[in-house]
């Protein structure tokens, strides 16, 4: 019996490597499994969602999860809802993402490194409202010792002095250098169904929106293009282009949108954007509208405009996310525009605007419409707390003023007109006060007071 003993132990020890064997292989994928189901608690979507609700200052929800070793990290059904003061007149999210999957470097996670190949998100959509530039006037974060003041002018790389209207042309963005590609891998947001969407709480539909947008955006590593297909493209409600096509340039740290040219409601424009991949994300975008004729738009009260030419040059640039860097300037001029209300016709000789936003203000420094028979003179600022002043004085004779003013506010029986240094002409003065939420109209000075909007 003795020889037998050593086969015994033999097939012992076999049996112990056997578990070991088993704890090895199975341990990594309890491991998974806990993590996943972790991933699925509300604790950890709600640790998530407050990450991101820190980075941006908006409330954050995630629906779900999870992760593989094959195919990285992806979250499902994200929000960023819009800031408190919109949510009641814009009831869509600010964004929402269908899916966000990253496909991470591994070996560079576990050196403390994030580094991803890609980021995929699938029908993401974005709702911008313009009155969201008071809300982010107030740094959400503070910029860094490094960010331009208010008053200076973004790193010179990327954002140019604005050019004059007649000069502007968003093919000066692309005068940087070639150079040989990059080893480097290149690194890609990849985009399904996006759309984007600007809206006014005042609009009751999109000012402007692009929906269907399909491609894949150069973020870092070697020089890449790559097209961006466009579905259709919308202004107030009207679609003005569809399946278009814009081009993608990546040369570290620059991604480059090339000039991308569009038609908004027969109105031809031309937008080229440069945003680089470094602290805070410095960010330029030129829009050009070139000089051409203006086309009838409607107005308020069966009323129309239209010109013999128009022309529009406009630029904001800054740190993304650092509001108290953003800058912007809208230079337009417009040649014999005309105005109609009914049997009331305005033909003016010529037209400017110039508005800028500075220090989280946007202000209309100087509106006028110009001729011999009537003059229309404006200015306007919304601050950054909401609250908004405007003023719009019209020179023409008295009869006249008087005809317009009780036409376009019908329960005014005697117009406050304002007396000028010739009885030949007089003004009539508008005055536009409060904030997003109540906005009222002095009919003339001293005149009565209207609400325009109320809080619903």
């Amino acid at each position: 019996m003795t020889p037998q003993a050593p086969i015994g132990e033999t097939r012992r020890g076999f049996r112990r490597w056997k578990i070991l064997l088993g704890g090895i292989v199975l341990l990594p994928l309890i491991g998974f499994l806990l993590s996943n189901l972790l991933l699925t608690s509300p604790w950890v979507r709600g640790w998530l969602a407050g990450k991101i609700s820190n980075k941006t200052g908006l409330e954050t929800s995630i629906a779900s999860a999870e992760w593989s070793p094959w195919g990285g990290l992806a979250l499902s059904r994200i929000e960023l809802r819009q800031p408190p003061p919109l949510r009641a007149a814009i009831h869509q999210p600010l964004l929402k993402i269908d899916s966000l999957r990253l496909a991470p470097v591994w070996k560079s996670w576990l050196r403390g490194r994030f580094e991803v190949h890609s980021i995929s998100l699938e029908n993401p959509a974005v709702t911008l409202p313009l009155e969201l530039v008071a809300h982010l006037s107030t740094p959400q974060i503070a910029a860094p010792p490094s960010a331009p003041k208010v008053t200076t002018a973004a790193p010179a790389a990327i954002i140019p002095a604005a050019p004059r209207v007649a000069d502007a042309h968003p093919k000066s963005l692309n005068s940087a250098p070639t150079s040989p590609l990059s080893v480097l891998p290149t690194r890609w947001i990849h985009l399904t169904n996006a759309s984007l969407s600007i809206v006014s709480v005042s609009a009751s539909q999109p000012l402007f929106s692009a929906t269907q947008i399909t491609g894949s955006l150069p973020i870092a590593g070697g020089q890449a293009q790559s097209p961006l297909a466009i579905g259709k493209v919308t202004s107030a409600g009207q679609t003005t282009d569809t399946h278009s096509r814009a081009e993608l340039r990546w040369k570290a740290p620059l991604l480059t949108l090339e000039p991308y040219s569009l038609s908004i409601n027969k109105i031809k424009a031309t937008l080229a954007v440069q945003l680089a991949m470094l602290s805070h994300l410095p960010i330029q975008v030129s829009a050009q509208f070139p000089n051409q004729v203006l086309p009838t738009i409607p107005l308020p009260r069966d009323g129309q405009a239209n010109a013999e030419s128009f022309a529009v040059n406009a630029s904001f640039r800054g740190l993304m996310l650092a509001p108290s860097t953003w800058q912007g300037e809208c230079l337009a001029q417009v040649i014999s525009p005309t105005l109609r209300f009914g049997t009331h016709t305005a033909q003016f000789d010529r037209g400017s605007s110039i508005t800028v936003l500075r220090g989280g203000a946007i202000s209309c420094i100087d509106a006028r419409l110009m001729s011999d028979e009537i003059s229309i003179l404006g200015n306007a600022t919304l601050l950054s707390s909401g609250n908004l002043a405007a003023a719009c004085r019209i020179v023409a004779p008295p009869q006249n003023l008087g005809d317009l003013a009780r036409f376009v506010f019908p329960n005014l029986e005697s117009p406050a007109l304002t007396p000028l240094s010739t009885p030949q002409r007089a003004a009539f003065d508008l005055f536009a006060f409060g904030n997003l939420q109540n906005l009222y109209l002095q009919l003339g000075k001293d005149g009565p007071i209207l609400p325009l909007k109320t809080t619903p």
